[in-house]
């Protein structure tokens, strides 16, 4: 009885090695078929949120702007192949939007790409929002000349959005007229000192205008 079944089982045994070896077999015969596929679009994306800050930089980003970088880079693409998605843009930061709520003012500017992935239609999408909220008054002293300050606590953030990748950074900024006081407080929080007899004046509202570290104008905007 047992060497009988012992018997079977070597059987068995050997008939899973013989199906084995004939699968291998098979497999060998069969010529191997590599598939490329081109990672690209996060590069893309990468590099639809540079033309957007670029675009910001200048003395204005409009739509027609927009499209002339992003005409550039076409023209990268065909003298040198870089699998691009075909994108269009959607939206220029210029004007902007602002609210008002009692002593905050927020201002928002957006520039959003679409671009048409293997998924389908995906959004890129730059952001940049300031928030102001004013605060005391104080003199100082540059020069020979006494300013009025108007305190402005200031939250400025940019948000990148992508199917690849979201990210908010806290860029630094600086004031380019020298009578101005400007601390950071945290990443994304800074308290500046605006001089009254320099900012720009429009109805009930006080403008002041700062860069951040990309060459952005930032916009510090307060009631009168």
């Amino acid at each position: 009885m047992r060497k009988a079944v012992r018997r079977r089982g070597q059987l068995a045994l050997i008939g899973v090695i013989a199906l084995a070896s004939a699968l291998i077999a098979l497999a060998s015969m069969q010529s191997p078929q590599p598939r490329v596929a081109y990672e690209r679009g996060h590069l893309q994306f990468a590099q639809l949120i540079h033309i957007a800050r670029a675009c910001m930089a200048s003395s204005r980003c409009t739509m027609d702007r927009l499209r002339t970088m992003l005409g550039l880079l076409e023209q990268l693409n065909e003298t040198y192949p870089l699998y691009m998605y075909p994108t269009h843009v959607v939206r220029a930061p210029t004007p902007g939007a602002v609210s008002i709520r009692r002593k905050v003012v927020t201002i928002i500017n957006e520039t959003v790409f679409e671009v048409e992935t293997l998924a389908g239609w995906e959004r890129v999408i730059a952001r940049v929002e300031v928030t102001c909220t004013a605060g005391r008054t104080y003199t100082k002293q540059v020069g020979r000349r006494l300013y009025t300050l108007l305190e402005v606590r200031i939250r400025y953030v940019h948000v990148y959005s992508s199917p690849s990748f979201n990210v908010t950074l806290c860029p630094a900024l600086r004031a380019p007229r020298g009578a101005a006081d400007l601390k950071r407080l945290s990443a994304c929080e800074w308290r500046v000192g605006i001089p009254l007899e320099l900012a720009e004046r429009t109805g009930a509202r006080l403008a002041y205008r700062l860069v951040d570290e990309f060459g952005i104008p930032v916009l510090v905007l307060v009631k009168a």
